[in-house]
């Protein structure tokens, strides 16, 4: 029997994401929930299933094994934790909540209710596990600075952040990003500054960051920087990490395809080696937590299983949400004026 999927929220990637549950033989989407109940509808309609207005029913009455939860920030925690009570599976886009409190109670519920929990953020690619390859094997010697950009180009960003809705700028969206690389190469820091930038009237007013500089610091001043821009024109994302005996990046193939990528090793300025026979990238998001519900995986295997790192386990999910609160109490603190 098909697992039964309801989509709650339809922001974003929604109806690729339906149409992934779709085309695979275990499940199928059964139902659409939004709060904006014409947005909704437009969804159910492209996928062809019911739209339901009350989102009681919908945990009530359809019989889901799972929610893919795809709304504003604002709405995450209450709809996520409203699943985990009728013991219904969660999956959700990063980050899954902004407020400490939120994901507090999220992971209380989801171990209390024994459902699968997957967030997904499908930024650690096969690059990223050839890196912590040469990290692990020593071939990068001692750590000692690591840097991660992710930047894209976002001129309607007046129109899709609002403080209310988001609850942050650019951190409490793609800047997840170079935190779960950042996270799943070095772990959780001991230490953070952060500067954040608002470029434009509108972020001012509305305190939603555009641009964000932030430093980590982890065992042995291991020093992490994250560059996060919605103003960026070309060249937006890279991986270098620097150890005492090579340095690795991680760039793209000429192809140009989202997730091809090739890793570049550097023993000196000269000398270069480029590795192209990389690891399997890790399975889709959605098909990952479909198998999850399949297969019974437990949830504190995504992030160890290799296939599972388009996603984030619960428990790291928390972090996250504990790094950019970091992030977010200590921005500017740290500024001095030049005189």
């Amino acid at each position: 029997m098909k697992k039964k999927i309801g989509i709650c929220g339809c922001t974003g990637h929604v109806v690729k994401f339906g149409e992934l549950v779709n085309s695979f033989a275990e499940s199928e989407v059964t139902v659409v929930w939004d709060y904006d109940q014409p947005r909704g509808k437009q969804v159910a309609d492209q996928l062809q299933v019911p739209f339901e207005a009350d989102y009681d029913a919908v945990l009530n009455n359809y019989g889901l094994d799972g929610v893919l939860i795809i709304t504003e920030n604002k709405y995450k925690a209450e709809l996520i934790l409203r699943a985990a009570e009728h013991r219904i599976s969660v999956f959700v886009e990063k980050p899954m909540c902004v407020k400490l409190e939120e994901a507090y109670a999220i992971q209380k519920a989801v171990h209390d209710n024994n459902v699968k929990f997957f967030m997904t953020d499908p930024f650690v690619r096969s690059g990223t596990l050839k890196i912590e390859q040469l990290i692990k094997d020593g071939s990068l010697g001692n750590i000692t600075e690591a840097s991660i950009r992710i930047a894209q180009l976002r001129p309607r960003f007046e129109q899709q952040f609002s403080r209310e809705t988001s609850q942050g700028g650019i951190m409490a969206d793609i800047g997840g990003h170079a935190i779960h690389i950042a996270h799943y190469l070095f772990g959780k820091p001991q230490k953070i500054s952060s500067v954040l930038i608002y470029k434009t009237p509108y972020a001012k007013e509305q305190q939603t960051e555009t641009n964000a500089y932030i430093t980590m610091v982890y065992p042995d001043d291991l020093t992490v920087s994250l560059e996060c821009s919605f103003d960026s024109r070309g060249l937006e994302n890279h991986t270098i990490v620097r150890g005492d005996k090579a340095t690795a990046c991680i760039v793209p193939k000429e192809t140009m395809r989202e997730g091809e990528e090739v890793v570049e090793v550097y023993t000196d300025r000269i000398h270069k080696e480029v590795i192209s026979d990389l690891p399997q990238n890790p399975k889709r998001h959605i098909r990952y937590f479909v198998e999850m519900l399949v297969y019974d995986y437990p949830n504190d295997i995504v992030g160890r299983d290799p296939l599972s790192n388009s996603g984030v386990s619960i428990d790291h999910a928390v972090e996250y949400v504990e790094i950019i609160n970091t992030i977010y109490q200590n921005a500017n603190r740290g500024l001095v004026e030049v005189i």
